[in-house]
């Protein structure tokens, strides 16, 4: 999203700036032509959370899903079926980064989200064949969030 903003620097001089802002970066045009970059430190907007994810008290993060997902189960020979309406991420640990790096180029993300999550893989691997790209995509934003920001530690 691109915005002109025009800045009176100096009134009695009528200098004037032209501000274009990119989203992640500002070029600021001052009244001699000259060109200066401003960086936004408050980060891009993959690193902030969907607007309809929850922030837990433990720190984790909830997303609720815009498509539910169900699917078949057995647990001690009980076959049941399992709804996902929501998914819960936490931070991930250094355990879950070599997981995920142990792990195969075409499963990586799935089992980013499993370890996230703290899914089962297989279940994991099977809800995720059925999620809906909007959620895929709004949980990576949650997974992101968490590595580019630090633990909120309340001071």
């Amino acid at each position: 999203m691109k915005k002109d903003l025009h800045i009176d620097l100096d009134e009695d001089q009528g200098g004037t700036a032209t501000v274009t802002s990119s989203g992640t970066s500002t070029d600021v045009i001052d009244e001699g032509g000259a060109k200066a970059v401003i960086v936004d430190e408050d980060g891009d907007v993959l690193d902030k959370l969907p607007s309809r994810a929850v922030r837990n008290d433990d720190g984790s993060v909830t997303l609720p899903l815009i498509e539910p997902v169900t699917i078949t189960t057995r647990k001690d020979g009980k076959v049941r079926e399992r709804t996902f309406e929501s998914l819960t991420f936490f931070r991930l640990k250094g355990a879950d980064i070599q997981a995920i790096a142990a792990a195969s180029k075409e499963n990586d993300t799935v089992v980013t989200f499993a370890r996230s999550t703290r899914t089962m893989q297989a279940v994991m691997n099977a809800v995720f064949d059925k999620m809906d790209a909007a959620d895929i995509v709004d949980g990576g934003k949650v997974i992101n969030h968490f590595l580019t920001s630090g633990r909120r530690t309340g001071r």
